[in-house]
């Protein structure tokens, strides 16, 4: 990600994503390193920066779908999402409530990205693996482990709660990959799109050109012969300005003088 924003036309999209991929890398390790941190900050610290790093992915959708970008709106979650969570552990550290407020939490931003994404070029939510259907996934199953949560939670049984965390871990680190795999095969394909578009532009204006020697209209495929400007307007995107050269300036103003 890091390289496609350095590279890419797009900078401003990219830059949120790629803030969001090395965030979400941070998580990931966290995450791993939960068992040598106080059971708070374990369970606190890097569930936030999945949702900081979600939250900048909504926004660099907003801004790749040529929409206002919601920065105070992605802060805002954040700040909610940590005082729900300090509420939850002072008060209720073993209760389900977590579980349902990461899943509402991430559920809903990612569904917002989802929204914003089908507002950008179709290569970014009509192919298979294309980043909008990875968002809608994503937020299908954290409505799925919020429904799960909700009616396990009067169970005495810690084992399905304990197996509902461990998925949850790594459904992160497969959203991750999947998402930004996905957003760079768009990006690539938008570029293949893009060059292919100016590649079909080259070739309509290469090889011979049929042109006449005495009023050099040219001919076109069907073979009439039509003025240069005429013929170029039609194959290309080139716009002809009328001015004239200063030669026939003066050869026009001599036959029109007594």
């Amino acid at each position: 990600m890091t390289d496609a924003w350095s590279q890419s036309d797009h900078r401003e999209s990219l830059r949120y994503w790629m803030i969001a991929a090395w965030v979400m890398l941070v998580a990931n390790i966290l995450f791993a390193a939960r068992p040598l941190m106080p059971d708070m900050v374990g369970r606190i610290l890097p569930t936030l920066l999945v949702t900081l790093g979600q939250a900048a992915l909504f926004v660099g959708t907003r801004v790749h779908a040529a929409q206002p970008a919601p920065k105070k709106l992605g802060w805002a979650l954040v700040g909610i999402h940590a005082i729900a969570l300090v509420l939850v552990f002072t008060f209720a550290p073993e209760s389900v409530w977590r579980r349902v407020i990461n899943s509402l939490v991430w559920a809903s931003v990612a569904l917002l990205a989802y929204q914003s994404l089908r507002m950008s070029p179709p290569v970014y939510w009509r192919p298979l693996t294309a980043p909008a259907k990875v968002f809608l996934a994503h937020a299908g199953f954290h409505i799925f482990r919020l429904i799960v949560s909700l009616v396990t939670h009067s169970s005495e049984n810690s084992t399905v709660a304990t197996m509902v965390d461990i998925i949850g871990d790594l459904e992160v680190s497969f959203f991750m990959v999947a998402l930004f795999v996905g957003l760079l095969l768009a990006h690539l394909q938008q570029r293949n799109q893009q060059l292919s578009s100016a590649l079909a532009e080259v070739e309509t204006l290469t090889g011979l050109l049929p042109i006449c020697a005495w009023c050099k209209k040219v001919r076109d495929d069907d073979g009439y012969w039509k003025q240069v400007d005429e013929y170029f307007r039609r194959r290309s995107k080139i716009e002809f300005t009328h001015g004239m050269y200063s030669d026939c300036s003066e050869k026009f103003e001599g036959e029109e003088s007594p």
